[in-house]
């Protein structure tokens, strides 16, 4: 058993061995897996983060969502006015993107939505929510990157389904310090398996 710090470690040693084909091969297995998904078909709103950093790729489900009509909404970070050096008060919102080009590099380098775009947060009880993986066990349980913004996000607005996706390669046998704040995700998706 490893605790999410070592975790973490771990997989961004993982990661740094993964090969550009592997990534793009990959993704595309990934994504054509969840657009195969009853629970992604039946929805007409998708919340969904921008990969980076050899994540999954996310662009060939937000375009394909973009074009049979569903809502496509995308994180952007926010910091509270009160935050201070030793509080961390970040936050996260969904906005409603028409395409790619809405994006630009925001939080960490990550693509961001304009905050001028329209809030989606009113709209997540009916929302599938596309969330990264660092890492996974076969209870579903999820690391994160340790900033807490999708457990913060799904504490206060509902959505219908929370899938993770993430290589075959960042499942691991149990995770040690799992909390009540952290909040397991429904269906995990890997090129490999789909773990419900």
């Amino acid at each position: 058993m490893s605790n999410k710090s070592e975790i973490r470690k771990m997989m961004k040693a993982v990661k740094s061995e993964f090969e550009p084909m592997m990534v793009s091969f990959a993704g595309q297995v990934i994504g054509y897996k969840v657009m195969a998904l009853d629970e992604y078909k039946d929805t007409d709103i998708i919340f969904i983060y921008v990969d980076y950093n050899k994540e999954v790729c996310t662009e060939t489900l937000i375009v394909d969502s973009l074009k049979n009509g569903k809502k496509v909404a995308v994180p952007k970070v926010y910091k509270h006015e009160l935050s201070s050096e030793t509080t961390d008060g970040s936050y996260m919102k969904f906005h409603y993107i028409t395409s790619m080009d809405d994006l630009t590099p925001g939080y960490n380098g990550i693509k961001e939505p304009d905050s001028q775009l329209p809030v989606a947060d009113y709209d997540s009880a009916n929302a599938v929510m596309i969330m990264p993986v660092v890492a996974f066990d076969k209870e579903k349980n999820r690391v994160g990157y340790g900033g807490g913004y999708y457990d913060k996000y799904l504490d206060s607005h509902q959505v219908a389904y929370k899938i993770g996706i993430a290589y075959e390669e960042q499942k691991v046998d149990a995770i040690d310090d799992i909390s009540d704040h952290d909040i397991k995700v429904d269906i995990i998706i890997t090129q490999k398996d789909v773990y419900r």
